[in-house]
């Protein structure tokens, strides 16, 4: 018997070798299944740091993570991430109604797809769109498994080292050292500063978690190490995206953190974090420059602070708004969606669906004369553009009633959550977060941690009954 076990593992290994060698694609294939069995057998948890990892570092852009089959482009982050919360459902059961509002909202987006597929839309498209509105359904569910599977502090842990790593490649990226995947535009066409923005999969996450610490300071407390651990290159990545959204999901949330915690002890630290913030940068910026001096480092650092200081601060305003080359090509964007909607506003158009035509230069391959035409920047427009009032109610009730169950608990990580949910809802109005990887899965995560901090109390003395009532019914 031995004998034939030995026989078995050596044919397999011969049989994995040789496929390995004959095909690359075959052989990463091999490679990550057995890696992700390793994983199965020894700690399922830690695919859940894998996954958000994938999901959410700033990666090289010569790194391909993901292969293309006729229509459908497969992520190997989604892979992963579906991964993740098959490996932990086992241990966690979630019950049918928990899958309640992620499974309708999927049927919402499944039927508009098959709506865009019989209209005939470009069925890359209608995949692609798809797609990341079907992360975002899977970054909810995996915030329940991981709420209620108690692996909070691995998935905070995970997101530290995404950060970090994701913080080093976004100042290399700005310094020239390396390309990274994502956009990296120079800022010298638009304010005159020789600086870089470097936007990534990382700046959405950065934000969110920026936006969480402000939200848990107003409503709680938050220890020194995770400004440190979080809050440090959470910040570096921000700066250096260069990004007005920073500012209005931070501003939103601690608006419903403050509301939801009312009292003196939210007004203290409130005033307490703002005066904190302000002394440290007044104190760590100037020192820095004045350290670094006219070395490469210090001049790169100016260039960045000055770039920060224009297009960010200094375009605030409303008359700085009106004349500002995104704010405009959006204005123009709005206008032909709501023409959009107009023209079907029940049941919209399906997804997929070109509310716009090319534009741009003559390049046929530019963004302008492709995704151009079917992206736009504010989501809800957008929505209601592919799917109408219909498709827009699902939203609702999938986006909103987590964030209702989650401010009417008295668990202060609920009322966090749902400040951070609601602060990344109101930046889809500019910043379109399910139509785009990681971003989808963020708002996902947000969503459902919301929900399942206000249902973790209920659910585990409901789990705590049945497991009681199971050992009464086992004979002695």
């Amino acid at each position: 018997m031995a004998a034939v076990v030995l026989a078995v593992f050596l044919a397999g290994c011969f049989v994995y070798g040789a496929l390995s060698v004959r095909n690359t694609t075959q052989g990463i294939l091999l490679v990550g299944l057995t890696f992700f069995l390793i994983v199965y057998w020894a700690k399922p948890e830690l695919m859940i740091g894998l996954a958000l990892f994938l999901g959410c570092a700033a990666l090289p852009q010569g790194l391909h993570v993901g292969k293309v089959i006729g229509p459908v482009s497969i992520y190997a982050s989604h892979v992963v991430l579906v991964l993740a919360i098959c490996f932990v459902l086992p241990a966690v059961r979630l019950r049918m109604s928990e899958y309640l509002l992620p499974g309708l909202f999927a049927a919402t987006v499944l039927y508009f797809a098959a709506v865009g597929f019989s209209t005939g839309h470009n069925p890359a498209v209608v995949v692609r769109e798809a797609t990341f509105l079907l992360e975002m359904i899977a970054g909810f569910v995996l915030a329940l498994v991981v709420v209620y599977g108690e692996h909070i502090m691995l998935s905070i842990n995970a997101m530290a080292v995404t950060l970090w790593f994701s913080a080093g490649m976004a100042i290399l990226g700005s310094s020239g050292g390396v390309r990274l995947a994502g956009r990296t535009e120079s800022l010298q066409m638009d304010t005159g500063d020789a600086a870089n923005r470097v936007i990534t999969s990382t700046l959405i996450p950065a934000i969110a978690v920026l936006t969480a610490l402000v939200a848990a300071q107003i409503a709680g407390r938050v220890k020194p190490v995770a400004y440190l651990a979080l809050g440090l290159p959470a910040l570096v990545i921000a700066v250096l995206a260069f990004s007005r959204n920073t500012i209005i999901s931070v501003g939103v949330a601690a608006v419903v953190a403050f509301f939801a915690s009312m009292g003196w002890s939210a007004v203290r630290r409130a005033a307490r974090l703002t005066l904190t913030g302000l002394g440290i940068l007044a104190v760590t910026i100037p020192g820095a420059l004045f350290l670094l001096g006219d070395s490469s480092a210090g001049v790169w650092l100016a260039n960045q602070i000055t770039g920060f200081s224009h297009r960010v601060l200094g375009r605030t305003s409303g008359a700085a708004l009106s004349a500002d080359p995104s704010t405009l090509a959006r204005f123009a964007e709005d206008r032909h969606l709501n023409e959009a909607i107009e023209a079907a506003p029940i049941f919209g158009h399906g997804l997929g669906y070109a509310y716009q035509l090319p534009f741009g230069g003559d390049d046929p391959n530019e963004f302008t004369q492709t995704l151009g035409t079917t992206y736009a920047h504010n989501f809800y427009l957008w929505w209601l553009a592919k799917s109408g009032a219909v498709g827009m109610t699902g939203f609702a009730v999938f986006a909103l009633t987590p964030l209702v169950r989650a401010l009417r608990s008295a668990s202060v990580p609920a009322k966090i959550s749902a400040a951070v949910s609601t602060g990344l809802l109101v930046m889809c109005i500019i910043d379109p977060l399910p139509e785009d990887p990681a971003n989808a899965m963020t708002l996902g995560i947000a969503l459902g941690s919301a929900l399942a901090f206000a249902t973790r109390k209920r659910r585990r003395a409901e789990m705590t009954e049945m497991q009681e009532a199971e050992r009464e019914l086992v004979p002695a």
